[in-house]
């Protein structure tokens, strides 16, 4: 069994999530004729607004409305953030301030500067299972799972490499077993929410973990996002699994390999956008707000159940958050809403954000 938990994989929250949404389809993967970058996507929904793109320097744009500039974007970052949500969004423990002030639920733990390596090995030596992860780098850089007092130096290490700033912190928090969900949020709606499923595989009692694998990659062919992030095949990618590639898992087995759910890890992304409760929607969208200026972003959350609040946590926002994982889902309904709804965004600022809310003739002349 993985450290971070006694329970079977099966009967973890993210077991039962594959065995009732995934396992049933996952013939019927979704396929795709082809694949649209974030940014080009984008360019086609403000470009059928009359917003013209206009490309200034590399990943660097401007947006056009009427001849006058009305925003723009660096790479997937656009002028729908401002600077204050975008230092949240590169901070993760500066977005959890944000989230627990706004009394939002937030996973327990503590944020340490890399010379407080004593304090934190401290903490690591208590009740755990631990996830330790760097304050500032992205992409699932140098977090690690079920960190103990054993593991702590290579996990601190990793951490504190992957920082992409020398001053930045590092999180340690409780491990939540529950289930990865990505909000995509414009303004104040929900625009689709993806479940991130990590690498698994079931067994047959005769194939081995990598045979087992090698199907599994085999069949994500049909999926261009699929197929563009398939992950090497190695021991690495097991994770704090604690498995071996040339494990034989019994019939019928459920195996997680991982607890991340990104895709270049092995990751698939599941729509579940008409499945999650109600309240869900509400607590991403409280997180979205409760970071100033944050008008369209990917919200993480995790949860035992989809159809269920209780136990819920605010893990982290993204603004840089890409679309193609909701617009390409492996499973589910494709959703094109998030492209769409920041598109009408950037248009409403356009036509309105110099505009008085009151016409003049309505405003006291005494209030100048």
């Amino acid at each position: 069994m993985p450290a971070l938990t006694t329970v079977p994989d099966a009967q973890r929250p993210t077991g039962k999530f594959i065995t009732e949404y995934v396992l049933p389809r996952w013939e019927q993967l979704n396929s795709f004729r082809s694949l649209l970058r974030h940014s080009r996507m984008m360019a086609l929904m403000l470009r059928r607004r009359r917003v013209h793109v206009h490309q200034v320097q590399g990943i660097i744009a401007a947006y056009l409305f009427n001849g006058e500039t009305v925003g723009g974007q660096y790479g997937r970052l656009t002028t729908l953030v401002s600077d204050q949500a975008f230092e949240a969004c590169h901070s993760k423990s500066l977005a959890r301030r944000y989230f627990a002030a706004a009394g939002l639920p937030v996973p327990e733990g503590r944020s340490f500067s890399a010379d407080q390596k004593g304090a934190a090995a401290d903490l690591i030596s208590g009740t755990g299972p631990w996830v330790m992860k760097p304050d500032a780098a992205r992409h699932s850089r140098g977090v690690s799972f079920g960190v103990t007092e054993s593991t702590f130096e290579a996990a601190w290490a990793g951490a504190v490499e992957a920082n992409p700033r020398s001053a930045a912190q590092v999180m340690i928090e409780q491990f939540q077993d529950a289930i990865s969900l990505r909000f995509y949020v414009v303004g104040s709606m929900v625009q689709a929410v993806a479940a991130r499923v990590p690498l698994f595989v079931v067994g047959d009692g005769t194939s081995s973990l990598r045979q087992l694998l090698a199907a599994s990659f085999e069949a994500r062919q049909v999926n261009p996002l699929l197929r563009i992030t398939l992950p090497e095949i190695s021991q690495g990618l097991l994770g704090s699994s604690g498995r071996s590639l040339d494990e034989v898992p019994g019939p019928h087995e459920l195996v997680l390999l991982s607890e991340d759910g990104n895709l270049r890890l092995g990751g698939i992304p599941v729509d579940v956008t008409e499945a999650v409760h109600p309240a869900l929607n509400d607590l991403a969208v409280s997180a979205a707000h409760a970071i100033p200026g944050l008008g369209a972003a990917g919200v993480d959350l995790l949860t035992p159940d989809v159809g269920s609040t209780e136990d819920a946590v605010v893990l982290d926002a993204d603004a840089w958050s890409n679309t193609r994982m909701h617009r390409y889902p492996a499973l589910g309904r494709p959703r094109r809403a998030g492209a769409i709804a920041a598109a009408e965004q950037i248009l409403l600022r356009a036509k309105y954000w110099d505009k008085p809310v009151l016409p003049p003739e309505s405003q006291d002349p005494d209030d100048d």
